[in-house]
């Protein structure tokens, strides 16, 4: 037997242990919305297609404590956040005989000058495409994204919407030199090439400008990098 395999298996029988497996599949979610705004009841939807096997409950942690909020066989809830700032949602989907799959997502509540969601898309090849739009509520001057990369991972720009684009150790930092005006947004994107064994790691990143003091949130919408 190959060592990957065992290693797997070995994974397979801890987890199985503590009454929890893996899904081969993954779990994923679309809110209505990454920028509701204070008390607004808006839908979170999970995704039934991504799955290997039918859900029994699909279980949701609102406030990014670890402890989940709501469990339903539902795919779709409706939430209201009581207080402003960004939070980590997490979905987790039971299927039954300890099967599960959890997805993570970041969601920022309020009014905002400056806002960015990053939508993460896997390749065939085992490449990631990553595409980040900002959107701006206001007039922005000195709009600059960074990004900290997965240790290990090669990364190549495919469009940076005119900005300028440089890399600080694991940092990919973007900047517009040009003020990006209320209702416009821009979106960038890059690719990620995953190295051996780096496994599937988060991603995170801010988003800072001046409007016409200094405005920094960070970025929404995907945190893993999904299979």
């Amino acid at each position: 037997m190959n060592y990957r395999l065992k290693g797997i298996l070995i994974v397979a029988v801890v987890l199985a242990s503590f009454g929890l497996v893996a899904l081969a599949g993954t779990a994923d979610y679309s809110p209505a919305t990454y920028n509701p705004a204070v008390g607004e009841d808006i839908s979170f939807t999970a995704c039934q297609s991504c799955l290997s096997y039918g859900a029994v409950s699909y279980n949701w942690d609102f406030d990014g404590d670890g402890v989940y909020d709501v469990s339903t066989p539902d795919p779709t809830v409706e939430h209201a956040f009581a207080e402003a700032g960004f939070v980590v949602v997490t979905l987790r989907v039971d299927e039954g005989g300890g099967r599960y799959a959890t997805c993570r997502k970041g969601i920022y509540v309020g009014k905002t000058p400056l806002f960015a969601v990053r939508k993460v898309t896997p390749d065939k090849s085992g490449s990631v495409l990553v595409e980040i739009t900002v959107s701006a509520y206001a007039s922005v001057s000195a709009v600059g994204v960074e990004e900290t990369l997965p240790i290990g991972w090669q990364w190549e720009i495919l469009d940076a919407a005119n900005a300028l684009t440089k890399k600080e150790g694991q940092n990919l930092q973007i900047l517009w030199m040009n003020p990006i005006e209320a209702g416009e947004t821009r979106t960038i994107s890059y690719r990620l090439y995953p190295s051996i064994g780096t496994g599937s790691p988060s991603l995170a990143g801010t988003i800072a400008g001046y409007a016409p003091e200094l405005v920094k949130a960070t970025i929404c919408g995907d945190l893993n990098i999904k299979k």
